[in-house]
């Protein structure tokens, strides 16, 4: 989510509208409806009337709050995006040039390293966090070999390490995570854990530019035509409202392009356990739900294969969290891990 700063040029309907002793709450289920929410308010003196800052999935989900707001003719809006201070000098001093990918990470040597730190890379995380984990629906890669690209819905930080481990053996022997390269495969980063060579040795990354067009998924057919598994999330960031974001067209482009299937694969628990932003984790229930393999038509348009994709994701998260009068089943409450 991002954070953006609104502020409101009021007219006499607006001002009328503040002696409204439930406008304020009425706003916000507003901005709910729409996966927005405001984190703070105050009353201005000069050019606006009112500074408000407000939580948004992106700058259309922003703008589209602006113009639903704006609808009713009680005020005008001016939006700028925010981010934290902290996070602004660390970026003065940061260089956007990335690394990678690494065409070493196929390499036997590799599969060697990366298969002796798979503890102290996965199996600890998901050990220590999800108690307990449960793993459903693996039968539908009974016969199923490969290659694909297995996508899941992204909420945590614990997202790629559960679904690693949710696979058969088979698949993590030759399995790569897609990665964005503005955050994994910076050049410059200080610590090896940081280091883009280090997130292709341990898991088997490789950077995604974000906006990078069909280039972006070079490395990602070269893969794929060496008979490797690809891992993408195609909401491209993590959500915080519990539900899936909009899905980006790039694995229905790799898909179609290089004729291979999608297995989806649905993680329940995870934002509870370690939502975004987060730096602790906690403990409780996780469960990956593995959906069967998607195989597109010749002819399917790449919005129909990503509609599919969503669609079956979409079936895979009410299986395991059935609705039960518009309200989704309560899971039980994760407690913190102690150091």
């Amino acid at each position: 989510m991002a954070t953006y700063i609104v502020f409101s040029k009021l007219n006499a309907a607006g001002l009328k509208s503040l002696k409204n002793p439930n406008r304020r709450s009425e706003v916000e289920a507003e901005l709910a409806a729409m996966d927005g929410k405001i984190l703070d308010q105050w009353s201005t003196l000069g050019r606006f009337d009112m500074c408000t800052i407000v939580s948004a999935a992106d700058n259309t989900a922003i703008h589209r709050m602006a113009v639903d707001q704006g609808a009713n003719g009680r005020a005008r809006f001016t939006i700028l995006p925010a981010i934290d201070l902290p996070l602004f000098v660390r970026l003065l001093g940061q260089t956007t040039e990335t690394t990678g990918p690494y065409t070493w990470q196929i390499r036997w040597w590799a599969q060697a390293v990366r298969r002796v730190m798979r503890y102290h890379t996965v199996t600890r995380h998901v050990k220590a966090a999800c108690d307990p984990f449960t793993v459903q629906g693996a039968e539908n890669l009974d016969g199923f070999k490969g290659p694909a690209i297995f996508i899941g819905n992204h909420s945590s930080h614990l997202d790629a390490f559960v679904l690693y481990a949710a696979l058969p053996e088979r698949f993590k022997r030759r399995l790569t995570f897609g990665s964005a390269a503005d955050r994994w495969f910076l050049k410059g980063r200080k610590g090896i854990q940081k280091q883009g060579w280090y997130a292709a040795l341990s898991l088997s990354g490789f950077p995604i530019k974000r906006g990078g067009g069909s280039a972006a998924l070079d490395h990602a057919k070269w893969l794929l035509d060496k008979h490797w598994n690809v891992v993408i999330f195609p909401e491209g960031t993590r959500t915080t409202t519990g539900k899936m974001g909009k899905f980006k067209h790039g694995v229905a482009i790799l898909a179609l392009e290089k004729g291979v299937p999608v297995v989806p694969i649905f993680m329940g628990g995870l934002r509870e356990l370690r939502p975004k932003g987060s730096l602790t984790t906690l403990r409780g229930p996780a469960t990956a739900l593995i959906g069967k393999p998607i195989h597109f038509a010749p002819a399917t348009s790449v919005a129909d294969a990503t509609h599919e994709m969503y669609t079956a994701m979409e079936a895979l998260r009410l299986s395991l969290h059935p609705v039960r009068r518009g309200e989704p089943a309560a899971a039980p409450a994760p407690t913190e891990i102690s150091a």
